[in-house]
Parts: structure tokens; C-alpha cells; sequence
């Protein structure tokens, strides 16, 4: 994210507010304001999805180029329930197979202080003038803190440990980097552990030291930090198997 950072590609040149001349003109019918806002999780929802879809054909009927060809509204509901509830149709989010679980991903403090400070960007313009007025604009700032609320339950628990974070999640850039300096730090204390287990069975890998740790270090820079720690990992308990066997023939 540093290096995508406003400051590194800005030469801080104000740019003014412009609006796109497509809309001024007549390519597009009645300009590019919305005519409605719909939200795709309400829509996917088996308690507000009827009502979701009945705004998308409403938002239709008006114009003759596809309201002339809409189905009868009383079909409406049953497309809604054959395609989203009874999974009759193109495949969508949720038409996964029977028995398959969504793997859920947790965000860092610091990635959801991010996401609702922009949300509440966005509720905050859209909630005045000359905004406030428009019914589009008053649903955008419904869905809008619905969003919020959702995310600040997220950071709580979060905050409060009732949500615990795995290394698979997203992090963010400081919680990464601090993980990945503590698992290096890790690494080489394990290696040092490792060293002194070696020489204890007389192993001939504990003479070698220099060697393997070189090794160790041109396999970090190639292998992500989890693909590095399972790679070391099972390497280690390989060697010092081997390493046991040797020193039981021996004895």
C-alpha cells in the first residue's frame, strides 16, 4: 500500500472537478444520475430480496427500450425465488455445491479503522447538501450505515479478543510487518535450538551450520512467510530424524 500512496504518485497539482462530457450531452438519456441504488446483499437476502428485486424492475419499467418486454409484476417475486432461493439458473453466490463452506477471512484493526473511516466519508457527504434531498442519495446513506454498524461490531470484537486473528487474514501493512519480524525473530531462535539438539545426538549437520542457514535464508527470500515456516518446519523434523537414526547405529 506504501508504494501505491497518493504522495508518490502526486506532484500535489490540484485537480479541479469536472464532469464527464457523455452526461452534459445527449448520449446519455435524462444525464447519469442513478435511478435508483440497489444493493446486492439485500437482493441476495431470502427476507428483503423480493423487495430488492421489485426496485430493479421498477427502476425499468419507465423506460420503453425494456419496460415494454418486462414480465408481469406478479412473476416478479417467483424469478427472485427461483434463481436466488431455489438456485434454478446461472450460477450465483449462492449456488455453491451442497456441503461446501465459505472460508471466512477476519481484517485487522487497523484495515477496518480504514474501511469505516471512508464509510463515514461517504455518509457524511451524501447526507447534505444538495444531496439530502434526492431519495437515491437518501438510500445510499441508509445502506451506508448499515455498512458501518456491521464493521463497527467487527472492531469491537476485534478489540476485544472475542475475534482472533489468524495469519491467513488480512492484516494490514503494520500488523504484517510486525508478524513477519517476530517470525524471523522466531526462525533463527529455532535454528539456534536445533543446532544444540544436533550436537547433542552427534549430528553432522550441527558442522555444517553455516551451510544450512545460508540455505534457510535464500529459501525465505523465495518462499512466502507461511510457505517458509511449513517448508523449515518439516525440514527440520526430517534432519533430526535422520540425525537420531545415525546416532542409534552408532551406539
Amino acid at each position: 500500500r506504501e508504494r501505491l500512496s497518493y504522495d508518490k504518485w502526486s506532484d500535489g497539482t490540484i485537480v479541479e472537478p469536472t464532469y464527464d462530457p457523455h452526461c452534459v450531452g445527449n448520449d446519455i438519456r435524462n444525464g447519469c444520475e442513478p435511478l435508483e441504488v440497489i444493493s446486492a446483499d439485500r437482493l441476495m437476502d431470502f427476507t428483503r430480496g423480493r423487495a430488492e428485486t421489485a426496485k430493479i424492475a421498477n427502476a425499468l419499467l419507465p423506460d420503453s427500450r425494456m419496460g415494454n418486454d418486462a414480465i408481469d409484476q406478479k412473476a416478479w417475486g417467483c424469478i427472485w425465488e427461483e434463481l436466488l432461493k431455489n438456485k434454478n439458473g446461472p450460477k450465483t453466490a449462492h449456488g455453491k455445491p451442497a456441503g461446501y463452506v465459505d472460508k471466512e477471512f477476519n481484517f485487522s484493526e487497523e484495515m477496518l479503522t480504514e474501511m469505516l473511516q471512508e464509510l463515514n466519508r461517504l455518509t457524511n457527504k451524501y447526507s447534505q447538501h444538495p444531496w439530502d434531498t434526492k431519495p437515491t442519495a437518501n438510500r445510499l446513506v441508509e445502506l451506508l450505515m448499515e455498512h458501518t454498524l456491521l464493521l463497527q461490531m467487527e472492531l469491537d470484537e476485534i478489540k476485544s479478543g472475542a475475534r482472533v486473528l489468524k495469519y491467513e487474514d488480512f492484516l494490514g501493512p503494520k500488523m504484517w510487518q510486525t508478524k513477519r519480524e517476530r517470525r524471523e525473530i522466531l526462525r533463527m531462535n529455532q535454528w539456534e535450538e536445533d543446532m544444540d539438539v544436533d550436537a547433542e545426538l552427534g549430528g553432522e549437520y550441527g558442522a555444517n551450520s553455516a551451510n544450512e542457514r545460508q540455505e534457510a535464508e535464500e529459501h525465505y527470500n523465495r518462499f512466502s512467510d507461511f510457505g517458509q515456516h511449513l517448508f523449515v518446519k518439516k525440514r527440520r523434523g526430517i534432519r533430526i530424524k535422520r540425525a537420531r537414526r545415525k546416532a542409534e547405529r552408532n551406539a
